[in-house]
């Protein structure tokens, strides 16, 4: 069984991470059964942040990574009946998204006052709610 460490769910997705999205999606396209650790202390994790997956007691960072590797140990691929034309456009269509998409992401969600406020404060109630502040 795979463990798969990610972000807590928030407005209705999966995830607050884009990444642990990716990944758990392709985990359900591809049949793979997996468990769910919603984690908060990312010195666990192989690469210092999430996701991350266990597999078979070795713990491996990198949704991309992940993805490749699954595909080859457990000999899965989803896009095995794709055409080389409809393999093509899926790798364009992904690299669009990851690195084109993300500044626009990246502006709405830090270049917006009042957006980033609001993503500061779910932050902080996710991941901090609780803990001590050092006193001024």
């Amino acid at each position: 069984m795979i463990t798969l460490y990610k972000a807590p769910p928030l407005w209705g997705l999966p995830s607050i991470s884009p990444p642990c999205i990716k990944l758990e999606t392709w985990l359900r396209i591809a049949n793979i059964a997996y468990d769910i650790e919603i984690t908060k202390d990312f010195t666990k994790a192989p690469k210092g942040k999430i996701p991350f997956i266990e597999y078979k007691g070795e713990l491996i960072g990198d949704s991309t990574i992940i993805i490749e590797m699954l595909k080859e140990k457990e000999g899965i691929d989803p896009d095995r009946d794709l055409t080389s034309t409809e393999k093509a456009i899926s790798l364009a269509f992904r690299r669009m998204l990851k690195e084109n998409t993300y500044w626009g992401e990246m502006y709405i969600r830090y270049n917006i006052e009042d957006n980033w406020q609001l993503f500061k404060q779910t932050l902080t109630t996710l991941y901090f709610a609780g803990s001590s502040t050092p006193e001024s």
